[in-house]
């Protein structure tokens, strides 16, 4: 009796250290995982950043090499580096104003070439200091499309990188801002900057034209941009 007595005891026990044994082993398990998780990202060599907003695929033309800006050198700009000759500082970022004359994708891989992008302005202040670098009484390309394909969905061009300020901000002819009144439309996508020969800000302006055109351009190297470049970052 004594015996059965004492078997009944130690069966309730074990029945009571059941669920907070269970407890516990679940949460050594989501422990684990978490730690496998985390163990695998800090593994991977480098991590998609959404850095693109158009390539070489939104255009009907071949406008843009199929690559991204990971495979560009990774020449950093900082506060103690200097800009390469010829090339224009603001900020923490470098600009280069083309002076050969050329149409739109030829200059964006112009600026490829110099391990940049077509100029996106983050900041009127950077807006106003860069376009006025320019040659007078020309165009320049900048880094500013709107796409046919998103007419119907987006009344504003895309910048090529993120980051850019409002588009509806800038200098454009007709002010505020609408596509048609500006040059666009299904022949006219790519936006230029065109620097006036006169010193009156107003005579300045943005406006739409073929892609196909020929006008200088503004290659920017954007601090952000190659830092993260030179930590590996894929760019999509």
């Amino acid at each position: 009796m004594h015996g059965k007595t004492s078997n009944t005891k130690q069966h309730t026990k074990i029945k009571e250290r059941l669920p907070y044994e269970f407890l516990l082993g679940f949460l050594c398990f989501i422990a684990l995982c978490n730690a496998y998780e985390s163990s695998g990202e800090e593994d991977l060599p480098h991590k998609k950043i959404h850095l693109f907003n158009w390539n070489h695929h939104d255009l009907d033309t071949l406008a843009f090499d199929p690559m991204g800006a990971a495979a560009r050198n990774s020449i950093g700009v900082t506060d103690e580096d200097h800009c390469p000759d010829g090339w224009i500082r603001f900020s923490k970022s470098c600009y280069y104003i083309e002076q050969e004359m050329m149409g739109f994708a030829k200059a964006e891989k112009r600026c490829f070439e110099k391990d940049a992008t077509l100029f996106v302005a983050n900041s009127l202040d950077e807006w106003d200091a860069i376009r006025h670098h320019t040659p007078k009484a020309f165009f320049a390309w900048i880094g500013l499309v709107r796409f046919s394909s998103y007419e119907k969905s987006e009344a504003l061009p895309r910048w090529q990188t993120e980051g850019g300020i409002n588009p509806a901000k800038l200098n454009w002819v007709i002010r505020p801002y609408s596509p048609m009144p500006n040059g666009w439309s299904s022949v006219s996508n790519c936006a230029a900057s065109y620097n006036a020969a006169v010193a009156i800000d107003s005579a300045s302006y943005v406006y739409y034209y073929p892609c196909v055109s020929s006008f200088h351009s503004i290659c920017e190297r954007n601090a952000t941009l190659i830092d993260l470049a030179r930590n590996n970052a894929q760019f999509v």
